[in-house]
């Protein structure tokens, strides 16, 4: 089993943007097999 974890951003300069969402996906080599997804900044 292994986790994936996705990262959303704001832009693409480096040191200027923020991280707003964070996805992690837990994968058994087949499927998913559970989640989180969170919001940091929802403001944003």
């Amino acid at each position: 089993m292994y986790a994936v974890i996705d990262l959303e951003a704001t832009g693409g300069k480096p040191g200027q943007e923020r991280i707003i969402e964070i996805a992690i996906f837990m994968f058994d080599g087949r499927k998913i097999v559970d989640q989180f997804i969170s919001l940091v900044r929802p403001e944003v």
